[in-house]
């Protein structure tokens, strides 16, 4: 049975309610309205709402949760501005990547029939694909691990404007060479998801948005999923919008049918909660496909991808979730789901290049009162190592308690996981510590923080404990509480810690007790005050809240309106409260960088890189921001950006790819000449090596005649 869905367009571009049913079938029942309480917390995320369009500009968004039998989803602001139509329940967005676990669940389905092999080579299914040094199997291109290639000319094939056929999709790219032997590297590919695609056309017989509608859209009521079909006539088609500075533009037309099983997909947030709800529910696939679906791959190296079959896994807060985002022209897109407590979220909203997780973890806050995730800063250096062990344990430990109580390891590997992380992420050598650390999440490691974890949830859980209490505790409780507990037990019937170790946690655990109750406060008052309430509450502490995120919205905000002072005084707060952080030392080089005080911004950035080399100042970092200044207008602020990060990071081909072609947008042709011919003099075989030769080709041609 459809349950009712709930439809209002609310925010600072528009207020209208009324409730969205499909025209086409008879009114369902009425579902169960929210609680009371929960109905007065939805209340208050519309006001959450519309500032959060209102700072970013966009027009128009759809959001919803599913849980049991509560279904809820709102619409807000339009999803036509010039024609002033609202955006609804019903509203049609496009999918974008959450279009791939759509395509992995029915490569299971063909499985479950006996008509698909993972470990198949995929010319048995699509024979005109050509032959590589390595076989490529179904197993690897679900996990993308198959060695397939992105986007490499990303002007050309991110830019069709013509509608192409399966064949046709599949002869983009079926030329490139394997990036890597597969099963060796992560490469996260559009292009392995459309082979997909044409392995369920050639083991079914269907067309992929045939076989789809009959198999998986179709038996879980997703009567709005479709194919995207710039012809066809689509109910409730939402338009699509990119900023220019503050202004909104129209999406550029792009024909999306050559990404047609990684991303071709339309549908309305309703379609997507169903889509959710129908995996935890078991309707369209067995168990034991859906536990294969959703475990975690790992390279042959023994580093885990954090993917399965179409899936992103990551313990969110020490909780069992899965998820999948999307990004096109026109859409922005968000699925997550926590299987455990029949929880579905989605949002869709019609501005490119936002961050639409925000508005998932929003409602998620609003849905459970729980936090998202905890923030905790830890003020001391020698006593952030203890932290990483803890956040470990608890996020590896609860989430697996979360998914299942089947014990995850025996007595005795329990107690070897104990005796590693004693005597390595302890120990003295704090660089091999920090190795240790880090491999310890991996089955190159030994999985030793999950094996611990899942028997520290397990013995709380037979203690009497609520694991559902950790969400606020966090890692610090959860760990102290099973120290607690290991003391109490008789001697070596329970696993211990170092006695440093369990004498550190208790401290930092006690200090965060007396801190976390310490909120941003809603309407932040100046940056002086908001200085001396901090410093004040947080002197003295080992562990308090972290509110660098705050403090960045607050810089960006500022920068955004043209204070300039106020800006550079969030992030010089951000410094004098969290000075071990990289991100509040980046924060502040890219406030400085905005204004124009390079070398001071400079020399931030490098005390964020001394923190952590791969963090808010690393290479992926510094291109994500110039990227999202560029989305928001900014150009040249961007550009900025690029020019640090690549006297930062010199050796680093992406970055110069990247200014190359904020050189070409900014009519910079020498430059962008130079930019593009660096990169390949740094890696001739990077990923956007072929589009940046042809971009030097377009660069180095003679301008055309005048007619």
């Amino acid at each position: 049975m459809q349950n009712k869905k709930y439809s209002c367009v609310a925010g600072a571009l528009a207020l209208v309610c009324g409730v969205a049913q499909a025209a086409s079938a008879p009114a369902p029942a009425p579902a169960p309205a929210p609680a009371p309480a929960l109905a007065a917390r939805l209340a208050a995320f519309d006001g959450w709402v519309a500032q959060r369009m209102d700072v970013e500009r966009i027009p128009g968004v759809t959001v919803g949760f599913t849980q049991g039998q509560v279904e809820w989803v709102k619409g807000y602001g339009y999803a036509d501005l010039e024609n002033r139509v609202p955006a609804t329940a019903q509203s049609s967005y496009r999918l974008a990547s959450v279009t791939k676990p759509m395509t992995a669940v029915a490569i299971l389905q063909l499985v479950e029939q006996g008509k698909v092999d993972l470990d198949a080579p995929v010319q048995t299914y699509v024979p005109y694909f050509p032959v590589k040094p390595f076989p490529v199997t179904v197993r690897q291109l679900l996990g993308h691990l198959g060695g397939i290639d992105a986007y490499r000319d990303s002007r050309v094939e991110q830019h069709f404007k013509e509608h192409k056929n399966t064949r046709q999709s599949i002869a983009v790219f079926e030329q490139f060479d394997l990036i890597a032997e597969p099963g060796t590297r992560f490469r996260y590919t559009s292009y392995g998801y459309n082979l997909l695609g044409a392995v369920i056309e050639g083991a079914s017989g269907e067309s992929y948005g045939g076989y789809m509608r009959r198999h998986v859209w179709g038996p879980l009521g997703m009567d709005a999923t479709v194919m995207d079909d710039p012809d066809a006539v689509i109910a409730h088609r939402v338009r699509g919008y990119r900023l220019a500075g503050k202004e909104w533009k129209n999406s550029e037309f792009v024909d999306i049918s050559s990404r047609f099983s990684a991303g071709g997909t339309r549908a309305s947030v309703p379609d997507m909660l169903a889509f959710g709800k129908g995996i935890h529910e078991g309707r369209i696939l067995s168990a034991a496909s859906v536990a294969t679906m959703l475990q975690p791959m790992a390279t042959r190296a023994g580093r885990l991808t954090h993917y399965g079959m179409g899936w992103e896994m990551l313990p969110t807060g020490g909780r069992y979730a899965i998820a999948h985002g999307g990004q096109q022209p026109e859409t922005v897109t968000y699925l997550f789901s926590f299987p455990s407590r029949q929880l579905t979220i989605a949002v869709a909203a019609n501005l490119e290049r936002i961050n639409p997780e925000a508005f998932v973890q929003r409602l998620f806050e609003v849905v459970t009162g729980e936090p998202w995730q905890l923030k905790t800063y830890i003020a001391e250096a020698g006593a952030q190592r203890d932290y990483q062990v803890a956040q470990g344990l608890f996020e590896e430990g609860r989430a697996y308690a979360e998914r299942t109580r089947q014990p995850y390891a025996d007595a005795a590997a329990t107690r070897e996981a104990f005796m590693q992380i004693n005597g390595q992420a302890l120990a003295p050598d704090a660089q091999a510590a920090r190795a240790f650390i880090d491999a310890a999440r991996h089955p190159a490691g030994g999985r030793v923080f999950l094996a611990a974890g899942a028997a520290m949830a397990e013995a709380l859980r037979q203690s009497g404990a609520d694991l559902d209490k950790y969400a606020h505790g966090g890692a610090l409780a959860f760990v102290r509480d099973y120290i607690v507990l290991s003391q109490g037990a008789p001697a070596g019937a329970m696993p211990r810690f170092a006695p440093a170790f369990e004498q550190s946690i208790a401290s930092l655990a006690g200090s965060w007790d007396r801190t976390a109750a310490i909120a941003w406060p809603a309407a932040p008052a100046s940056i002086a005050e908001l200085d001396g309430k901090l410093q004040t509450a947080f002197r003295g502490q080992r562990a308090y809240p972290d509110f660098v995120p705050e403090l960045l919205d607050l810089a960006q905000t500022s920068a955004a309106r043209g204070e300039a002072q106020a800006a550079l005084a969030a992030s010089r707060l951000a410094v004098a409260l969290y000075p071990l952080s990289d991100r509040a030392h980046a924060l502040l080089g890219l406030t400085l960088l905005r204004s124009g005080n390079t070398e001071p911004a400079l020399a931030a950035l490098r005390e964020a890189l001394a923190r952590d080399p791969l963090g808010a100042a690393g290479p992926a970092a510094l291109n994500l921001e110039a990227y999202r200044l560029k989305s928001g207008g900014a150009v040249t602020q961007g550009m900025a950006v690029l020019q640090a990060a690549t006297t930062l990071h010199p050796r680093d081909a992406n970055l110069q790819d990247s200014l190359g072609e904020f050189y070409v947008e900014q009519g910079l042709r020498a430059q962008a000449l130079h930019a593009y011919r660096q990169a390949l003099r740094l890696d001739p075989r990077y990923p956007g090596a072929v589009g940046a030769t042809a971009a030097i080709a377009r660069l180095e041609a003679p301008p055309a005649a005048a007619p």
